[in-house]
């Protein structure tokens, strides 16, 4: 049988054990933290980079793991691996992908193929794609139908979310508004959606009432779902506003909850808070 691996990175939201459980390589994100550098997940714990972030007494920056990091993940497989899928966060998010790149243009001739994948996506938006290709990888499928599942997955796979304060969305330069159409938004509760990898207004809602409303009809609205994520960054009480709303069109035991792990929370900020919805495909 093709021996197939999953290789991602930690701006996923993988959790630990379903990533241990399907043999996924999450490439952890760094976190800066004043003059040093720590391997989120590894060094830091997401909870200990949360409390930083929250506590404002640290200067708290994520960044990208080098190209020479995937090189070297890369190179441990070569050999031991037939097929390798690194699915990234999105292009117009990070530069993850980039550094991947340059380190596939490193890595000597080998008969293990590596092929790199833009999700466009963040969160478990991009978790959930690695983790559909690693279950189907682990129940036997071949590399072209892991291949067509994951751009499938990506295609049907839909991100919305709003923020508390547009500021750390604004200091990331991810946000490609006028300078007039950002100032309007820092007065309300903008509920954003993930389009083909970029960040764009999706509705404007006033209040945070309004904008858990807003991610509820964003679920509605879709004709078919196969499966939600509800995410949130600090408000898990919020949480449970959003689900007795879905209740009744998608039964709470059938939602997932997570939190936004800190590589992406640190872009959001505290109060964050939004959905991933799978719609699953067409029958026939």
């Amino acid at each position: 049988m093709t021996k197939i691996k999953i290789v991602t990175d930690g701006s996923a939201d993988i959790p630990p054990d379903i990533a241990h459980e399907l043999g996924i390589e999450v490439v952890p994100i760094l976190a800066h933290v004043d003059e040093k550098v720590y391997r989120v997940g590894i060094d830091l714990s997401d909870d200990q980079v949360y409390d930083l972030i929250v506590s404002g007494h640290h200067r708290v920056r994520m960044a990208t793991p080098s190209s020479s990091v995937f090189e070297q993940v890369y190179r441990s497989m070569i050999g031991t691996v037939d097929y390798v899928f690194s699915v990234h966060l999105g292009t117009r998010l990070g530069s993850v992908l980039g550094e991947a790149v340059a380190a596939k243009q490193r890595l000597p001739a080998s008969t293990t193929r590596l092929q790199l994948v833009d999700s466009k996506s963040a969160s478990l938006g991009l978790g959930s794609v690695a983790i559909s290709a690693a279950r189907a990888a682990a129940d036997g499928a071949h590399p072209e139908e892991v291949s067509r599942l994951i751009h499938a997955t990506i295609r049907h796979t839909h991100v919305v979310f709003f923020v508390d304060t547009m500021e750390y969305l604004e200091v990331t330069g991810r946000l490609t508004l006028a300078g007039s159409v950002l100032g309007s938004m820092q007065r309300i509760k903008p509920l954003m959606i993930l389009d083909e990898g970029e960040i764009v207004p999706y509705e404007r809602t006033r209040t945070r009432a309004k904008a858990i409303e807003g991610l509820f009809t964003f679920v509605e609205d879709f004709p078919r779902v196969q499966d939600v994520i509800v995410l949130y960054a600090t408000t898990p009480e919020d949480v449970e506003k959003l689900l007795e709303k879905l209740d009744p069109i998608f039964p709470r035991e059938r939602v997932q909850v997570a939190r936004f792990g800190s590589a992406v929370a640190a872009h959001l900020g505290p109060g964050a808070m939004g959905v991933t919805v799978f719609e699953g495909f067409e029958e026939g």
